[in-house]
Formats: structure tokens, sequence, C-alpha cells
């Protein structure tokens, strides 16, 4: 007759990872989510060892955790798990996992601990050795900023996308432009106060664009500049483009497209239209 199975033992809320849950003890903290917390072990065996625990409170093991709950939770471990895979180049990961004394727990919540390996370095099926040393705030936090960007990685940047000057149209308003500076900004003094202006083009065409104060050191002579949500601005019936509070003129790092267009009649601003009331 089978021997009858030892009894688990009470689940004792304070222990450390139900503290850290409680926020009791800290932790570097390096993933929440509503079912999960993961964070750095205190001393690591290797650089990114991670531990995972559930937020429910009141299993000593993952076995006697409901099984429901030990789905949602398992979730969690494997997506920790790659991003502590990715994040520190490892070839592998050891995911270790121990439910009852006899097989090694000595912290009895559910957990999982994330070991990062590289090959050459498993010694048959011991555990490395943790260090001696508590890992410090200062050794935690570029490992941190890894697993971060493993866990959440930044969206590339989608390249601007930029107006011709050519699709510049009198009532044009939200433009984004890609213009080079042909000449020296000049000052304009006009009834409303001083502002000042530039010839700029692309490979359609030219425009006159007009600047505040405090735009003017921006735009220098055959430097390239973005505007970006500019409208057009119609001084005694030419165009203009400007932006107001809501835009940006800034210096850009990227190249023109071709050459810029001088030809007298792709210049835009040369071109005198008749305002005509709505009726």
């Amino acid at each position: 007759m089978a021997a009858d199975t030892p009894a688990a033992p009470a689940y004792d809320g304070e222990n450390i990872f139900a503290k850290i849950l409680d926020k009791k003890v800290p932790c570097f903290k390096i993933y929440e989510s509503r079912t999960t917390l993961a964070f750095l072990d205190a001393y690591p065996m290797v650089e990114g060892h991670t531990i995972v625990v559930p937020k429910l409170k009141g299993h000593v093991d993952l076995l006697s955790m409901p099984p429901a709950k030990a789905a949602d939770f398992l979730s969690e471990v494997q997506k920790v798990a790659k991003a502590v895979q990715k994040a520190f180049d490892a070839e592998g990961v050891n995911i270790w996992q121990n439910n009852g004394a006899a097989a090694g727990q000595t912290v009895f919540h559910p957990h999982f601990h994330i070991v990062p390996r590289k090959a050459g370095t498993l010694d048959g099926f011991s555990y490395p050795a943790s260090a001696k040393e508590m890992l410090s705030a200062d050794a935690a936090k570029p490992l941190m900023a890894k697993l971060e960007e493993a866990l959440w990685p930044k969206a590339p940047l989608r390249k601007a996308k930029f107006n011709k000057v050519s699709s510049i149209k009198p009532n044009s308003k939200g433009m984004n432009l890609k213009l080079k500076v042909l000449a020296d900004v000049e000052v304009v003094e006009a009834k409303f106060g001083r502002f000042y202006e530039v010839l700029c083009g692309d490979d359609t065409g030219t425009v006159v664009i007009s600047l505040r104060e405090e735009l003017k050191n921006v735009v220098k002579k055959d430097a390239i500049i973005a505007m970006r949500n500019a409208a057009v601005k119609m001084v005694a019936g030419h165009v203009r483009m400007a932006v107001d509070k809501w835009g940006k003129v800034e210096a850009c790092d990227e190249e023109m497209e071709g050459e810029v267009d001088m030809a007298t009649e792709k210049n835009l601003s040369a071109t005198e239209y008749e305002l005509v009331a709505s009726a």
C-alpha cells in the first residue's frame, strides 16, 4: 500500500515573495501584469537571473494553484523567459521550478527561476552558484533596461512623409515640407509687427516662407529644413508658408531629392492670386 502523501505546509503570508507583492520588501521589477510579477533575483546565479511569481497568494506551489490560474500564469512565464533570452543574447534558458521541500523549494509561494545560459556553461543538471553579495541598484539598472527593451521593444520610427512645393495650394494647411534654404533671411516690417522671410525650395519649385523671431536662427542659407504642420498665409495675394504654435521649423538631417527647381514659373510665391469673396 502506497504511503500517504505528506501534507503541504500552510501558506505563510509573510514569505519573501508575498512581502514583495505587498510592497513590504523592495525588488528590481522588470515586468508586471494583472496576474504576474517578475523581478531580478537578489542573489543571481548569472547576469539576468529573473524570478517570476503569480500575484495570487494562498498557494504554496504551482501544483496547488487552480488550473485556470496556473495556465494564465504560465503564459506570462513564457513571455518573460523569451525576454530574458533576448535581452542577454542567451543561447538558451533554464526555467527552474520546484514543488515541495523534497524538490528543493525553500520559499513556499509558486515561482519560476529564469536563468539565461550560454553554450559551454552547463554543468550537468546542477544550478550555477548564487552570488555571494546581494544585487545592488547600480548593477540592476542596466539589466532592467535590457529586459525592458526586450519586453516592450520600441517601434521603429516611421520615415516622415513630405509634401512637395508643387502641391501647395492657396488654402493648403497641415503640410510637411522638406526644403533647401536658398538665400539669407530678410526682415519684413509690417503694421502688425516684424517678421522674417526667405526663399526655399525642393525639386518641384520654390516658395517663400515666413518666420517668427524665434525661428529665424534655425534657417540658414544652403541648410535643409523641415516644416511640420505648415499652412499657407496669403500676403497681398501671394503665397507664403508659415507655422503657428502647433507647427515646427527645424533642421533636417535628410538629403534633398534632386536639385531645387529654380525656374521662375515654379516660384509659387511669385504668382499673385486674386482673392474672391464668397457669396
